[in-house]
């Protein structure tokens, strides 16, 4: 999907000046409608000013002149606010000579209004990752802290949201996170579409945590008595973590990057790979600072997603602390269940049972970056031998 109708939060801050730079790049590749959208808070100020009312000198308590302030107020707030908002809006026009350009001025609280604009739609909106409320701080806030419009909207919005954390061009290094499941492949697929619009090159990184189950293991040993010890058989499930299990994750993440190889590959362009160990968030940011990214494409929800869920842990932390602009991507690909051969299935039942959901995912994700409609056993051999997917006790 190509964008058709960009929304623009604007504020008039630093960080909203690099969202501004971004939209209208993005725009002029791909023939985008700008929405410039700015929201103002009327009535917020004349709910204070009636609280502040008790404090006014006495001569303002008389209640005609009491009244005839309230008036005044309201006009002049009302106004002024608009006023300032189209000159916020003004503003930003200007950057974006040459394109279709709409504004928006809305009154009401900032995110809840950005949200419900949001759903008219559009396919992409560009926000900063801070704005005035944290410019006031004057460089005292955290570096990597997000402002509360962007976090709130974030969270709510249905359409792909850009977080723009700095003004460098996307023509750059873009990251694109990779975790086997249909919605990673469809930010690939985004990141893809904007490398070559842009001129950046594409980089899909897969992250699987080898320290994870030692430090469980260390933590159950601390508390595990003698007698239970032998009954969960935990040296057993010790070893067999240490030598298959994490074994099987890096040949399975493995297996994923080669499947990006693929839908590139069938999209006539190129991906670098790189296979990270270690908690996945915090891995490609470390990624993301060592190659100088300038943006990193990551899935609104991963392999992991649950019902409920507003975005997933890796997506959020992301936008928190990486070193450069996310674009956080919110499709769910419709998916037709793949028909699975009875010798196919066979073949899942040497895989120890609690892991053969995960295997069977993988096997299934290998099928569909290749444009396979049914799991054979040569399906399956294909997905073992070839691109890592881990069956333990099978033989191809």
């Amino acid at each position: 999907m190509s964008y058709r109708k960009i929304l623009l939060c604007v504020d008039n801050s630093v960080h909203s000046g690099y969202a501004t730079a971004h939209a209208a790049a993005i725009a002029r590749t791909t023939g985008a409608t700008v929405v410039v959208s700015h929201v103002y808070a009327a009535r917020l100020h004349d709910r204070r000013f009636a609280d502040l009312e008790p404090g006014l000198p006495e001569e303002y308590q008389d209640p005609a002149r009491l009244e005839q302030s309230r008036r005044t107020h309201d006009s002049l707030i009302g106004r002024g606010l608009r006023m300032i908002s189209e000159s916020y809006l003004a503003a930003a026009r200007g950057r974006l000579d040459g394109l279709p350009v709409e504004g928006r001025n809305l009154e009401g609280k900032n995110y809840v209004e950005l949200v419900r604009e949001s759903a008219d739609a559009y396919d992409l909106a560009v926000i900063g990752s801070r704005g005035l409320g944290l410019a006031s701080l004057n460089g005292q806030g955290p570096p990597e802290a997000i402002g509360s419009v962007c976090e709130r909207f974030l969270r709510r919005a249905q359409t792909d949201v850009f977080v723009a954390r700095d003004a460098r061009p996307i023509a750059g290094t873009i990251l694109a996170g990779v975790d086997g499941s249909p919605e990673s492949y469809a930010a690939l697929r985004r990141a893809l579409k904007l490398a070559k619009a842009l001129d950046a090159r594409v980089e899909a990184v897969s992250c699987f945590d080898p320290h994870f189950h030692p430090v469980a293991f260390q933590s159950i040993a601390a508390v595990l008595s003698e007698k239970d010890a032998q009954v969960f058989r935990f040296k057993e499930q010790e070893n067999l973590h240490d030598r298959v299990i994490n074994h099987g994750l890096e040949n399975l993440y493995a297996g994923y990057l080669e499947n990006a190889r693929v839908v590139a590959k069938g999209r006539g362009q190129e991906v670098e790979t790189r296979l990270l160990r270690g908690r996945p968030a915090y891995e490609i940011v470390r990624r993301a600072r060592e190659v100088e990214s300038t943006l990193v494409v990551v899935a609104r929800h991963g392999l992991h997603r649950t019902d409920g869920l507003d975005i997933g842990g890796t997506a959020e932390s992301l936008v928190r602390l990486a070193p450069c602009s996310v674009l956080v991507v919110n499709e769910r690909p419709e998916e037709t269940a793949l028909a699975w051969t009875a010798e196919a299935e066979a073949r899942l039942d040497r895989v120890p049972e609690f892991m053969r959901p995960m295997v069977k995912k993988a096997i299934e994700s290998h099928a569909r970056a290749r444009g396979l409609t049914e799991i054979t056993p040569d399906v399956v051999t294909d997905a073992k031998t070839g691109h890592g997917v881990p069956m333990p006790g099978h033989r191809p």
